[in-house]
């Protein structure tokens, strides 16, 4: 889990990082030049921006695609394809102008047509278009270089969530965004990016190039947004799933780069002078999202017989590598980094530890050690320590769990379908709105429907987050094992919440998702 560098290829890395992280080096402290060699953890399972929230799409697509907005160093919309904004004065109309000249890699320049095919598409199939097109009345574009969006009530969400990251409002040519049903994964990959895909051949490399008619914005880089400069003429992202293969490799110098790295291994990276790991905080809470749509799992005595044999602190120490400063004991589904959403509620059940409550429920619930089919994968070794402890554990106090191991990108297809499996192994990352949530919905693989959760996620007050919290542990959806603490990419994108309107929005109306 700590990201690695090479420190032979220091300033390329960098120059790298500047274009996802917002490095604040300059121009003339680096080169253009050179090949940038990426290890991730496997094959992505779309490179379509609007399609999956998987992180390593989201690490992708970011290279590729630009939005209207992105995030600032402190998690605030900023403009990156938008050059501004108005709102009306009762709060319904958004007027966007658009950067003029912007080029997507086919050499057509993007305008108004562009912008409004592409987030119609995404409005219909991603978690964050989803949930704020559902107030959108109209979408259209004004002339040129100016869209509109009309709201049938006031909003607070509309620009955190086209800034967003994660399964983002990625801006494709009109042509590639009409061509492409939203349920259909685009396979002409065309942005307005600093790279542009160059190949991609499965199982061996993608091959992202500088994209040398980039425009750039003026401003100095900031979090996702502001100036970008690609540096390197070439990133290739080698897929390399085995963790220990992808230390290795850069400690003998086969790749320049590696993320989502073993923390067992941290306390030697850190003692080789020629690498560099990096730590951010938060990653993700750990869960198993349990499959509440059909099988074993649709049982609620069942899932709360699973939450209340866990033992959580062990199982964290383990996927941390020992390490008690890359995890914590946390019950809130918002982590501190964001205070406003963040609870500290007593008495919930969770890390309950209850061998006599576990037994009571397995028997109410009439389980008979049917095998219980829990996906995961190893690519995330994190996931996958997660899943043995797990497994051993509840397998202790009388479950039967059938622990299949499967590739990244199978699991994110088969969690999909409801009669694959009954459990799968997840990371629940940092939420930029409580509006955004989507592993509490029935539209999100594990299918949540209870009424109490759903009518919490409607209702206007602060305290219904930790409600929330509550009606999560009770219902059992998943089994929330807290967030270890993300060694990786962006350690600045996690520091802090605001909305557009300079105060917290919506305070209140309750989780969000990102990510996997």
């Amino acid at each position: 889990m700590p990201l690695i560098l090479n420190r032979k290829a220091v300033l390329l890395v960098l120059a790298s990082l500047a274009l996802v992280a917002g490095s604040t080096r300059t121009a003339d402290a680096q080169r253009k030049g050179g090949i940038l060699r990426v290890g991730n953890l496997g094959e992505p399972p779309a490179l379509d921006a609007h399609w999956t929230t998987a992180s390593i799409t989201e690490m992708l697509t970011n290279h590729i695609y630009e939005g209207l907005y992105s995030l600032d160093s402190a998690n605030r919309p900023i403009p990156m394809l938008a050059e501004s904004h108005t709102v009306s004065k009762d709060g319904l109309t958004y007027t966007f102008k658009l950067r003029q000249g912007v080029k997507f890699h086919n050499g057509k320049e993007m305008t108004s047509e562009d912008v409004v095919a592409s987030l119609a598409r995404w409005g219909k199939q991603s978690t964050y278009g989803k949930t704020l097109f559902a107030q959108v009345a109209e979408w259209k574009p004004v002339d040129k270089y100016t869209v509109e969006m009309k709201l049938k009530e006031k909003s607070a969400i509309v620009l955190i969530s086209l800034a967003v990251p994660n399964n983002f409002g990625a801006i494709y040519p009109k042509e590639i965004a009409e061509k492409f049903a939203p349920e259909v994964k685009v396979t002409e990959y065309v942005g307005t990016g600093p790279f542009k895909l160059a190949e991609w051949k499965p199982d061996q490399y993608i091959r992202m190039v500088r994209f040398d008619e980039y425009k750039s914005r003026n401003e100095k880089p900031n979090g996702y947004g502001g100036g970008k400069t690609a540096y390197v003429d070439e990133v290739r992202f080698q897929p390399v799933p085995e963790v220990a293969t992808r230390v290795a490799q850069v400690e003998t110098g086969e790749l320049d780069f590696a993320d989502d790295l073993n923390l067992d291994a941290y306390d030697r990276l850190s003692k080789n002078p020629n690498l560099r790991p990096l730590v951010s905080k938060p990653y993700y809470w750990l869960v198993a999202v349990l499959n509440k749509k059909e099988g074993l799992m649709t049982n609620q005595k069942l899932r709360q017989a699973w939450q209340a044999g866990i033992d959580i602190e062990p199982i964290m120490k383990n996927v941390a590598g020992g390490h008690t400063e890359f995890y914590r004991m946390d019950s809130s589904l918002i982590p501190p980094e964001i205070p406003a959403w963040h609870t500290r509620l007593a008495g919930l059940p969770w890390n309950e530890r209850n061998k006599g409550k576990v037994k009571r429920l397995l028997q109410e619930a009439g389980y008979k050690r049917e095998p219980i089919r829990f996906m995961t994968t190893q690519e995330y070794k994190w996931m996958y320590d997660f899943a043995l402890l797990t497994k051993q554990q509840l397998e202790d106090v009388g479950f039967n769990i059938d622990l299949q191991v499967v590739d990244w990108a199978t699991l994110v297809k088969r969690r999909n379908n409801s009669k694959e499996y009954d459990a799968f192994t997840t990371g629940i990352g940092a939420f930029y709105d409580p509006t955004h949530t989507n592993f509490l919905t029935a539209s999100w693989p594990g299918w949540t429907t209870d009424e109490d959760i759903l009518k919490l996620q409607a209702e206007e007050a602060h305290g219904a987050l930790g409600a929330a919290d509550a009606a999560v542990l009770r219902e059992g959806p998943g089994d929330p094992l807290r967030r270890s603490l993300r060694a990786a990419r962006h350690p600045e994108h996690h520091e802090g919440l605001q909305r557009e309107d300079g105060a917290y929005s919506l305070l209140q109306r309750v989780d969000r998702e990102v990510a996997a």
